[in-house]
């Protein structure tokens, strides 16, 4: 994948009239022009991808959620209006972008309306700052953007980056150990356990329905739901991404699967 961004990262995109015959060969079932499509398609996902870039997550991982973009646009690309693909598809290409960053830095999703709010909230905070070097409240950075005040303070929480629980906790006398041991009960048995031995058949079932499609997979595949379990590594390399992202992933569907139960 790497070498592969590489290669097409140094050449020039294709012109747009070349993606059009392409989309449509490869929404009537062509393999070929599918992938091709998607090679052609690469500087361009790439490109976007930079623009997204957040410390901890990787840019080909972020290549990886952008080319899932490409295949939502082609799944919708109808050249009977006009627009061409490449401006089609960038904009779905933004979206999983969006989506990819947004789970990576909240533990819970946000879905794009409410992403939408976010960031205006978030950028008439950094104009407020900006002219008049105050921190705005929330009532009033709410009133300017025509933000509800229950759901701009809900939003602003949600965009809180969560805190890591091997963060050292600094007591008077220096450091008294991680977030996590200080939090976790040792009396307790995991808190996944918990949930597989207190929740059975459809409990459990209904638990895994809150996960998205990717994190019931890699659940599945971690904990070996009638079948051997599969490492971080091998995981990443079947799903095409880092084994450090299907960790982060199933961190994130452990800590829903905890809060649901």
């Amino acid at each position: 994948m790497r070498s592969l961004l590489a290669a097409v990262e140094a050449g020039a995109e294709a012109p747009p009239s070349e993606l059009e015959p392409l989309a449509v060969r490869a929404q009537a079932g062509d393999a070929r022009a599918r992938e091709e499509l998607i090679e052609r398609m690469l500087p361009t996902v790439s490109g976007l991808a930079r623009s997204y870039r957040t410390e901890g997550l990787d840019h080909a991982d972020l290549v990886q959620e952008g080319i899932i973009g490409l295949l939502r646009a082609l799944a919708r690309f109808d050249p009977a209006r006009g627009t061409p693909f490449r401006a089609w598809a960038a904009w779905w290409i933004r979206q999983a972008l969006q989506e990819a960053r947004s789970d990576f830095v909240r533990p819970l999703r946000l879905p794009p309306a409410a992403l939408r709010q976010l960031a205006k909230l978030k950028a008439e905070h950094e104009r407020i700052y900006a002219s008049e070097r105050r921190d705005a409240p929330v009532e009033e950075l709410a009133s300017r953007v025509n933000v509800d005040r229950a759901q701009a303070e809900a939003l602003l929480r949600a965009d809180q980056r969560p805190r890591s629980l091997d963060e050292p906790v600094e007591g008077a006398e220096g450091e008294v150990g991680s977030l996590g041991t200080l939090l976790a009960d040792p009396l307790s048995a995991d808190a996944y356990e918990e949930v597989l031995d207190t929740i059975a058949g459809e409990q459990l079932r209904a638990l895994l329905a809150r996960l998205t499609e990717r994190e019931r997979e890699i659940v599945d595949a971690r904990f070996g739901f009638g079948r051997p379990s599969e490492r971080l590594a091998e995981i990443g390399e079947r799903l095409g991404i880092s084994a450090e992202r299907v960790r982060q992933l199933e961190e994130r569907a452990l800590a829903k699967l905890r809060q649901a139960a």
